[in-house]
C-alpha cells in the first residue's frame, strides 16, 4: 500500500507539471521587450529632468535607474559620471551658502559609497572649520563631525594616502596638512569637549610636524601659560599650609605622616609650577623666533613677549641674560633647532 501510494503521489506530480506552461519565444522576447521599455522609461524620465537642469528631480531619478537596472546601458554613466559630478555640484552650492549641514549630509553619502575618499573627508573639514570651529564665536554644533573626519583623514594620510585632486603647482605638503588636522582635533578637544590635556596634546603633534606655523607654538604656550596659573595657586595654597606647621615639627628626626605630607605637598606643587614655566617658556620662544622678522599677530606678540619675559626672569633668578639668543635660536624652523629652547631653560 505504502509503495503504490509513493507511484501515485510521483504520478500526481508529473502529471501537474505537464500542465505548467511552457514559456513561448514570443513570450520570452515579450518578456524582454518589456524589460527594455522599462528601462528606456526609466532612463527617459532621468533624461528629461536632466535636460532641463533640474537636477533635484534628476538624481533621485538616476539613484531609481541604478537600483533597478544596476547592469544596465547606461548604469555605469550615471554611478561613475554624473552622480559624482552633480554631487559635486550641489556640494559647491552648499558650501557658498555656507550650509555645513548639507554640506555634510552629502559628505557623508560620498563616504557610504567610498569611505577613504580624502578629497571629501578633507573639504569637509575645511568646510566645519571656516564656518563653524574658528568662527567667531566658535560653533561647535559639528564638532564631532569635525573630529571623525579630521582622524579618519590622518589615518589615511599616514598610510600614505594622498588627495586625487591636488594641484600639480603645489604639491601635497604631508606634514602641514596633518598639523592642519590636529589643529582641528585641537580646536573641538578644548572648545567642545573641555579637554585642554587631549588639545595641548594635539597642539604639540601640529608644532612637531609643522615647525615654521607659528600659531601652534602660541595655543601650546597658551595652554601650558593656564597650567602655570593654576599650579602657581595650588603651590600658594600648598605653602601656606607647609608655613602654618612650626619649624621644629618640620625639622624633627622623624616628623609627623601629616607634617611631612604637608611639606613635600609644597615641594611638589613647587615643581609643577617650574615645569609649567619651562614649558610656556619652551613653545613661546619658538613663537617669538617665528614672528619677530614678520610680525602677522600685531600687539599679541607683545603681550606674549612681556609675558615670556616674566616667566624667563623667574626661571633665571631675575635675569633676562641669554633670553635674546633663546628667541633668536627659534627664527629658524627647522625641526634640528626644536632642542634649543629646552637647553636655555633652566631645569
Amino acid at each position: 500500500m505504502k509503495r503504490l501510494l509513493t507511484v501515485v503521489v510521483a504520478a500526481l506530480a508529473l502529471g501537474l507539471a505537464l500542465f505548467v506552461p511552457l514559456a513561448s519565444a514570443s513570450t520570452t522576447a515579450s518578456v524582454a521587450a518589456a524589460q527594455d521599455q522599462a528601462e528606456a522609461d526609466a532612463y527617459k524620465a532621468w533624461y528629461d529632468a536632466n535636460n532641463l537642469k533640474d537636477y533635484a528631480k534628476a538624481m533621485p531619478l538616476a539613484k531609481a535607474y541604478i537600483e533597478k537596472f544596476p547592469t544596465g546601458k547606461y548604469a555605469d554613466y550615471l554611478k561613475k559620471t554624473w552622480i559624482p559630478s552633480i554631487r559635486g555640484y550641489f556640494y559647491k552650492q552648499a558650501a557658498d551658502a555656507k550650509n555645513v549641514a548639507e554640506v555634510i549630509r552629502i559628505g557623508k553619502e560620498v563616504l557610504a559609497e567610498d569611505p577613504d575618499n580624502l578629497d571629501y573627508l578633507l573639504a569637509l573639514v575645511v568646510q566645519i572649520r571656516a564656518n563653524e570651529l574658528f568662527a567667531n564665536p566658535p560653533n561647535y554644533a559639528h564638532a564631532s563631525e569635525a573630529a571623525d573626519f579630521s582622524g579618519h583623514a590622518i589615518r589615511l594620510i599616514e598610510a600614505g594616502k594622498a588627495p586625487a585632486a591636488a594641484d600639480p603647482k603645489t604639491p601635497f605638503n604631508k606634514g602641514a596638512t596633518l598639523a592642519y588636522l590636529h589643529e582641528t582635533m585641537a580646536k573641538v578637544n578644548e572648545g567642545h569637549a573641555k579637554s585642554p590635556d587631549k588639545a595641548l596634546a594635539s597642539y604639540e603633534k601640529a608644532a612637531e610636524l609643522d615647525p615654521a606655523n607659528a600659531a601652534y607654538f602660541f595655543h601650546c604656550g597658551r595652554i601650558h601659560n593656564d597650567k602655570y596659573a593654576a599650579a602657581a595657586q595650588a603651590y600658594d595654597a600648598a605653602q601656606k599650609k607647609a608655613d602654618a606647621i612650626p619649624d621644629a615639627e618640620k625639622t624633627a628626626a622623624e616628623p609627623k605622616p601629616e607634617v611631612k605630607a604637608a611639606v613635600d605637598g609644597a615641594k611638589a606643587a613647587l615643581a609643577e609650577v617650574n615645569g609649567q614655566a619651562d614649558a610656556v617658556i619652551k613653545c613661546w620662544a619658538r613663537f617669538l623666533g617665528l614672528t619677530a622678522e614678520k610680525n602677522t599677530w600685531g600687539e599679541t606678540r607683545a603681550r606674549i613677549l612681556q609675558a615670556f619675559t616674566e616667566l624667563y626672569k623667574y626661571r633665571h633668578n631675575g635675569s633676562t641674560d641669554g633670553m635674546d639668543k633663546l628667541i633668536d635660536q627659534n627664527k629658524q624652523a627647522s625641526p634640528a633647532n626644536s632642542g634649543a629652547t629646552n637647553a636655555a631653560v633652566k631645569q
